[in-house]
C-alpha cells in the first residue's frame, strides 16, 4: 500500500495566515503514525509568483519524505525553478516524475505563462509518452497537474480549466496502468471520470470556492476564507485508488483575508 498526500493552492502571499495554514497541514502529516510515502503540491503554490513568496513556501513545505511541487496559474516557472527546485530559471514546462515502489507519478505542467487557463504543450505530451514507455508494465501510474481537464461546475475555474484535454483523455483511456488523474485549481474537493479513470480534484489549503449553485447574482464570486485547510490522502493498493479528504483544524477562524 502506498500513501500519498496531496496539497493544493497554498497561495503563499507573504502574510502569516498562508504560512500558518500550510505549517498546520505539514505538522499534521509529520505527526501521523503512518506518514505518507510522498507529498504532492498541485499548483498555485504562491499567490503572485514573487521570489519572496517562494522563499516563504520553501520554509513551510519541509518534509522528511519526497515532496514534489508543480506550477499553477499563479506561479512563475522561472522563480519556482530557482527558489524551490534549485534549478536555473527557464520558461519551458516543468514536468517531473516521482518514482515510488510500484507507482510512478507524472507531474505535468499545465500552465500557460501569463494566462489563467491551462494547456498541455506538445513537449509535455511527448515527455509523458516517453515516461510511460519507460515505466514497467506492472507499475501503477498517476497523472497530476493543476488544471482540471473537464467542467467541474465551478463558476471561477470552469472558464479557465485545461483547454486541450482530448489527447490526454485518449492516453489515459488507452493505458490500464493509469489509475487516475489528480488536479487542483478548484479550491474544493471534487471527483468524476476522465478517460474512464478517476479524476480527483483537491481542495485548497488557502480558501474554498463555491459551485454554480451558490451564485445568486451575475459576477458573484463565492470565495470563503473561513474554512480550515483541507488536503487529500490517496491510497494506492494494487490497482485501486482510494482518495480521502481531510480537514486540519486551525483552532480559530478568520473569514476576512488579511490586507
Amino acid at each position: 500500500m502506498i500513501l500519498l498526500a496531496q496539497l493544493s493552492d497554498t497561495h503563499f502571499d507573504l502574510h502569516a495566515r498562508s504560512a500558518e495554514r500550510a505549517a498546520r497541514v505539514m505538522a499534521y502529516l509529520a505527526g501521523l503514525p503512518r506518514t505518507p510515502d510522498a507529498i504532492l503540491v498541485t499548483g498555485d503554490i504562491v499567490d503572485s509568483g514573487k521570489v519572496e513568496e517562494y522563499e516563504q513556501a520553501r520554509a513551510a513545505l519541509v518534509a522528511e519524505v519526497p515532496l514534489r511541487v508543480l506550477p499553477g496559474n499563479h506561479d512563475s516557472r522561472g522563480n519556482l525553478r530557482e527558489t524551490l527546485l534549485r534549478e536555473p530559471a527557464a520558461e519551458t514546462p516543468i514536468n517531473q516524475a516521482l518514482h515510488l515502489d510500484g507507482l510512478t507519478v507524472a507531474l505535468l505542467d499545465s500552465t500557460i505563462p501569463g494566462a489563467d487557463g491551462g494547456e498541455l504543450t506538445d513537449e509535455t505530451y511527448t515527455w509523458l509518452l516517453d515516461l510511460l514507455l519507460e515505466t514497467p508494465t506492472d507499475t501503477a501510474v498517476l497523472v497530476a497537474m493543476h488544471h482540471p481537464p473537464v467542467p467541474m461546475y465551478n463558476t471561477i475555474v470552469d472558464p479557465i480549466r485545461l483547454g486541450n484535454p482530448q489527447r490526454l483523455e485518449q492516453i489515459v483511456a488507452a493505458d490500464d496502468r493509469i489509475l487516475g488523474v489528480l488536479t487542483g485549481h478548484m479550491h474544493s474537493m471534487g471527483s468524476t471520470l476522465f478517460g474512464g479513470r478517476q479524476l480527483v480534484v483537491a481542495p485548497s489549503v488557502s480558501s474554498q470556492i463555491g459551485g454554480q449553485w451558490e451564485v445568486g447574482r451575475p459576477g458573484e464570486v463565492p470565495i470563503d476564507y473561513a474554512p480550515d485547510p483541507s488536503l487529500l490522502l490517496h491510497i494506492v493498493d494494487g490497482r485501486r485508488l482510494t482518495s480521502i479528504v481531510h480537514t486540519v483544524p486551525m483552532g480559530g477562524r478568520n473569514s476576512v483575508r488579511p490586507a
